[in-house]
C-alpha cells in the first residue's frame, strides 16, 4: 500500500513555524494539522500563539483548539485524534513544537501504561530535589521527563528508559519529510519577547481571568504564561514581574526545545534562518 506523503514542521517557539506551515500547506494543496500539546485547548488562543482566524482562514487547519479546558491533552488521545482527521486530509503539513508528539507520530509510540491520576497529583506536588532522589535511572535533565519518569517508576514498578525500550507501536502510518527550524538563539529571545508584547495587547490577561472564571482544571493551568498571569491577579506580583517571569519562562522552553532538536530524531531538512515573523 502506497502511504500519504506528509509534511512534518518541528522546532522551539517563535521560530516561524506557523506562517512556514501555511505557506507550504498553500504550494502542495494540503491542510495544516497541529502538533502542539497547548495549542489543542479551545480557550488559550492568544497565550498558546495559536494561529489566528486570519490565518486559518488562508488554508485549512485541523486539530487546534479542539479540547476543553478541564481536560488534560496527551500524546495518546491526540495520535487517535489524527487518525481520525487522516482520511480527509490530501496533503497533511503536520507543525508544532512539542517534540514529543512529532516524534510519536513518525517514530512511533511506546507501550507506556497510563499513570493514576492519584500517583501524577502526588509527583505534582513534590519539589524537583525531591524527584531527582525518587527516580531510579535518572538519566534526564527536563524536569517533565524527571516527573514523568518517576510517575511510570511508581505506578509500574518498572523505569520509564524500560518502557522505551520496548518496540514502539505506529498509531499513524505515513510518508514523513521532516523539517526542522533552528534558527540562532538570539533570535528567538528577541522574538518571544515581541510576541509577548502582542499577546498582552491582544487580551492575554483577560484570557487567563476567563479561565479562572470558568474554573478551569485542565493542563491548560500550567501553559506559560497562565500561572504568572494568575499569580499577578492575586496581587503576588506586579504587571511588570509577571512580564518577566513569562519571558524568563519562555526563555528556558525555548531553549529545551533548541536542545530537543538538536539532538532528536533525522530531519530531511534543517532550516538555520528562517524568516522570523512575529507569530
Amino acid at each position: 500500500m502506497k502511504l500519504k506523503k506528509m509534511i512534518v514542521i518541528g522546532g522551539p517557539t517563535a521560530s516561524g513555524k506557523t506562517s512556514l506551515s501555511i505557506q507550504i500547506a498553500k504550494d502542495v494543496h494540503g491542510q495544516v494539522v497541529n502538533a502542539d500539546a497547548i495549542q489543542v485547548y479551545k480557550d488559550l488562543q492568544i497565550l498558546s500563539a495559536r494561529p489566528s482566524e486570519e490565518e486559518q482562514a488562508k488554508i485549512p487547519h485541523y486539530l487546534f483548539g479542539y479540547m476543553d479546558a478541564w481536560t488534560k491533552s496527551s500524546v495518546q488521545d491526540w495520535l487517535q485524534k489524527v487518525s481520525e482527521v487522516l482520511p480527509e486530509l490530501t496533503a497533511p503539513v503536520f507543525v508544532g513544537g512539542t517534540g514529543f508528539y512529532l516524534d510519536a507520530l513518525v517514530n512511533g509510540l511506546s507501550p507506556i501504561p497510563d499513570v493514576p491520576t492519584e500517583i501524577r497529583e502526588k509527583v505534582r506536588a513534590m519539589s524537583l530535589d525531591e524527584v531527582k532522589a525518587l527516580v531510579k535511572e535518572a538519566q534526564f535533565s527536563d524536569p517533565q521527563r524527571l516527573r514523568r519518569a518517576l510517575e511510570i517508576q511508581l505506578s509500574t514498578g518498572k523505569s520509564l528508559i524500560y518502557f522505551q525500550n520496548l518496540p514502539k507501536k505506529h498509531l499513524v502510518q505515513g510518508d514523513f519529510q521532516v523539517i526542522y527550524l533552528l534558527p540562532p538563539r538570539e533570535q528567538v529571545y528577541a522574538q518571544c519577547e515581541k510576541r509577548l508584547i502582542t499577546m498582552l495587547q491582544a487580551g492575554m490577561i483577560e484570557e487567563v481571568q476567563h479561565l479562572r472564571d470558568i474554573q478551569a482544571t485542565g493542563g491548560v493551568m500550567h501553559a506559560i504564561g497562565v500561572p504568572e498571569v494568575c499569580r499577578m491577579l492575586d496581587g503576588e506580583i506586579t504587571k511588570k514581574e509577571m512580564m518577566q517571569q513569562i519571558l524568563l519562562s519562555t526563555r528556558h522552553y525555548a531553549k529545551r526545545q533548541m536542545t530537543w532538536f538538536r539532538h532528536q530524531g533525522n530531519p530531511d531538512v534543517i532550516l538555520k534562518n528562517p524568516k522570523m515573523p512575529i507569530k
